[in-house]
């Protein structure tokens, strides 16, 4: 199995990281890392046991979405792949991810 990113889900992680870095300090960003990395690892083991984004977008057929844990803010859009996932975007629950991921 694997996990692979697209440059938007790496933008967005690297985006995330900066933003705890410069509210709270580097501790809470290693933890959001260690909590992303531990939430991906759960997925690509059991890839299809989250929500589908709905409604459904059509230039993204199959996507799901699960937040990060502990980090609940934070939403993962991934699709299923032959050979793990692949992470789409990581937005802020709050955004209108809907637009960003367009239809």
């Amino acid at each position: 199995m694997s996990i692979e990113y697209t440059a938007d889900a790496g933008a967005d992680i690297e985006t995330a990281v900066d933003e705890l870095i410069d509210r709270y300090g580097p501790s809470p960003a290693v933890a959001f890392q260690t909590r992303l990395d531990s939430t991906l690892a759960r997925v690509e083991l059991m890839p299809l046991a989250y929500s589908l984004v709905d409604p459904p977008l059509a230039n993204h057929p199959g996507l799901r979405v699960v937040p990060v844990a502990r980090f609940e803010s934070r939403l993962i859009f991934y699709t299923p792949t032959a050979t793990g996932i692949l992470v789409v975007r990581v937005l802020p629950a709050a955004s209108d991810w809907s637009a960003t991921l367009g239809d």
